[in-house]
């Protein structure tokens, strides 16, 4: 119970850092935007977390199965799915939606799928919607591979950048990149101050821009 506990004390910072939370300036620096974007109730929000064992155990929630119904027809392509602020990146099989699974008759019982089958870890941080009375929203990424990019992780509180530093070094890879991200920040404006709270954003370098935003999270360990 102390791990959804500590989540509850800051479910508002968890929340704010959801794609459609953002600031404007954020989503367009975002490398792309989500090509579909779909509700996602609190019973199913619910029903999803309680095929978590550990999220079940903790929460005393019956376990419900999962029905979802989208509200609209999913293009194919392949898609990065993230559920609020979650991927499923530590999902064997499930970090990438891959288009040959989204055919029109069959695409709610694939969605279905993938919002039964939430990790530990995603079930933890999802509970900040359950205790805040907030539904998410099902966001749906075109993919990209970016293995063969270098991923730069910003530290940055008040709108400030706090550090940066390669966390993936690829072909791609600037040894004066802290310099390079330095400016890249500057060059968003005052913008950047309206999230005030510790936040940890991973970029990559995109020659047309400077850098473009794959990630936004918060900075939880300073909150807990």
């Amino acid at each position: 119970m102390k791990q959804l506990e500590k989540i509850a004390k800051c479910s508002t910072a968890i929340i704010a850092t959801e794609y459609g939370n953002l600031p404007d300036v954020f989503q367009r620096h975002y490398f792309q935007q989500p090509a579909a974007t779909l509700a996602v109730s609190s019973e199913i929000l619910l029903a999803g977390l309680s095929n978590n064992t550990s999220y079940r155990r903790l929460s005393g929630l019956p376990k419900r199965a999962v029905r979802f119904t989208a509200d609209c027809i999913i293009e194919p392509q392949d898609y990065l799915p993230k559920l609020s602020v979650v991927s499923w990146k530590d999902c064997v099989g499930m970090a990438m939606l891959p288009k040959g699974l989204l055919h029109p008759e069959s695409q709610n019982e694939v969605l279905s799928c993938w919002l039964t089958n939430l990790s530990d870890r995603m079930a933890q941080v999802l509970h900040a919607y359950v205790a805040d009375q907030v539904t998410p929203r099902l966001y749906l990424f075109p993919y990209h591979d970016f293995s063969a990019r270098s991923e730069y992780r910003l530290a940055v509180s008040g709108g400030a950048l706090l550090d940066a530093r390669c966390y993936r070094q690829r072909q791609d890879f600037q040894a004066g990149y802290r310099e390079a991200i330095k400016k890249w920040w500057l060059g968003l404006g005052d913008h950047v101050a309206q999230l005030e709270q510790p936040l940890l954003i991973d970029v990559v370098l995109d020659t047309s821009r400077g850098f473009a935003i794959i990630d936004v999270n918060p900075n939880l360990q300073l909150y807990q």
